[in-house]
């Protein structure tokens, strides 16, 4: 056996034969040396062709090795050449598993692995959990195609001991909302949270934690649209809980406040998105919200003035706009296009891309050269084609943006014209909801309030109130 020398102080020594290096390979990943691993079976691959009948256990071997180290894409891209290649049948499923951990542990290209694989591809003979994944991801593909026969016939396989049985019923339940039969999509999703919590329920798998906070949104959001504050809130709190650093919940959150005539739980929202990890959100209605909250109170003055801080917060933004200069160049836009829900998922692809292209760099030294390469070409072309298309939908979300934008800052005239008008017509509160005991939001039941120092901490944002005095008369 004959063992490459790569100097003292270097990585250790590969096999210089194939096959030894192969088994050098196996053995390092059993021992929990990815970085061995790689360069070992990379010897041997790299040698290798598809009719090699090792060829898809070497891509097996990288995969694995890329997933230690954090190398998420090349794992994803030489599990779906397994998958695709249909060479060797033994390890399709675990391809398919390699792909489901993929999809599970972050950002992933939905596109190349969803919509280009699971979503088109024929997969039989599957063990039944891993068909439940298959048929999880071909059937919400098809919905969001419009092929709602087909995407309810896959979603229906779907056995109840699976966890894609929850999704695919959540699937139905959204459905139902697109359809307008909120009342049914109300049920169904009230539904899925009785029966994930009954302490007696026996052969059903457990919810998904991330599932049951898009539940627990959803029930929010029909609450919302219902006019069912208190239910509303009892749904966003829960969220809350588990997604501290969600802007939009926040500003959710503000208005369902507002409309239960909360006006200074409200404004404690409002006042947390101003905390530095918001930076980057173009959040107009904010300070519109923010004016309308202070004139229930009669604070005409303040409400003036949060009102006009829209204008100073995007002044960057209104003079690019003003200017017709394209939006793509616009940083500040477009960084905050990014937060749109059509751009969120591409956007954090991208940057898994890049951070893992860079922890990739950091290995430099331990990888030879032309197995660094093979990597790298992946990531490059991996970020070309995402990029592409996050650029393509951020043309899409800049004008929303850019509309929002637009449309505040006329709400805003309308707003500050109003404030005159009522200014004149003396301190009357507006036609709402009755305004909540201030008593009810202070220092009882053992708790303590502190001033705010214009400090934010994340586990505090949700208890910011601003108590503003109430100088309307009845």
């Amino acid at each position: 056996m004959t063992i490459a020398t790569l100097g003292a102080c270097g990585p250790p020594a590969l096999m210089v034969a194939r096959e030894d290096a192969y088994e050098q390979g196996v053995a390092a990943l059993g021992e929990d040396d990815p970085v061995l691993g790689l360069r070992a079976v990379w010897r041997y691959y790299k040698g290798a062709g598809p009719d090699d009948p090792r060829y898809d256990r070497a891509l097996k071997l990288l995969a694995r090795g890329a997933e230690r180290l954090e190398l998420r894409y090349a794992a994803s891209i030489w599990y779906l050449s397994i998958a695709q290649g249909g060479r060797d049948p033994e390890l399709l499923p675990d391809a398919i598993e390699g792909l489901e951990r993929i999809l599970l542990g972050g950002p992933y290209d939905e596109d190349l692995l969803v919509t280009g694989f699971l979503a088109a591809s024929d997969l039989a003979a599957l063990p039944t959990r891993l068909q439940a994944f298959v048929d999880y991801h071909a059937g919400l593909d098809s919905q969001r195609q419009g092929d709602l026969v087909w995407a309810a016939q896959r979603l229906a396989r779907i056995p109840e001991k699976s966890p894609y049985w929850w999704r695919a019923r959540y699937v139905v339940a959204v459905q139902e909302v697109a359809a307008g039969a909120l009342d049914e999509a109300q049920a169904a999703l009230e539904a899925i949270l009785t029966e994930a919590d009954d302490p007696n329920r026996v052969g059903v798998a457990d919810l998904p934690d991330d599932l049951r906070l898009d539940v627990e949104r959803s029930l929010a959001r029909l609450h919302f649209e219902a006019g069912r504050w208190d239910q509303a809130l009892l749904h966003y709190d829960r969220v809350r809980e588990r997604a501290p650093s969600d802007a939009t919940l926040l500003l959710e959150m503000a208005w369902a406040h507002f409309y239960n005539g909360a006006t200074r739980r409200a404004l404690g929202l409002l006042l947390a998105l101003d905390a530095p990890e918001f930076q980057d959100v173009i959040a107009p209605e904010r300070y519109l919200l923010e004016a309308i909250c202070l004139r229930r109170l009669c604070q005409f003055d303040p409400a003036r003035e949060a009102a006009v801080r829209l204008r100073a917060r995007y002044a960057d933004a209104y003079r690019e706009l003003e200017s017709g200069a394209p939006l793509l160049e616009d940083q500040a836009l477009s960084a905050a296009a990014e937060h749109h829900p059509a751009v969120r998922a591409t956007a954090a692809l991208e940057a898994s891309l890049r951070a893992e292209r860079a922890r990739l760099a950091a290995l430099t030294d331990e990888l030879e050269p032309e197995l660094y390469r093979g990597l790298d070409e992946i990531y490059a072309r991996g970020l070309e084609e995402v990029s592409r298309r996050k650029r393509e939908l951020l043309r899409g979300a800049l004008v929303v943006v850019a509309n929002q934008l637009l449309s505040a800052r006329e709400n805003v005239r309308l707003v500050t014209h109003e404030l005159a008008v009522a200014l004149l017509r003396g301190r009357r509160r507006p036609e709402g909801p009755h305004e909540q005991d201030p008593a009810r939001l202070g220092p009882t039941g053992g708790r303590v309030v502190y001033r705010f120092d214009g400090e934010f901490w994340s586990d505090e944002l949700d208890d910011l109130l601003v108590m503003a005095e109430d100088r309307c008369i009845e």
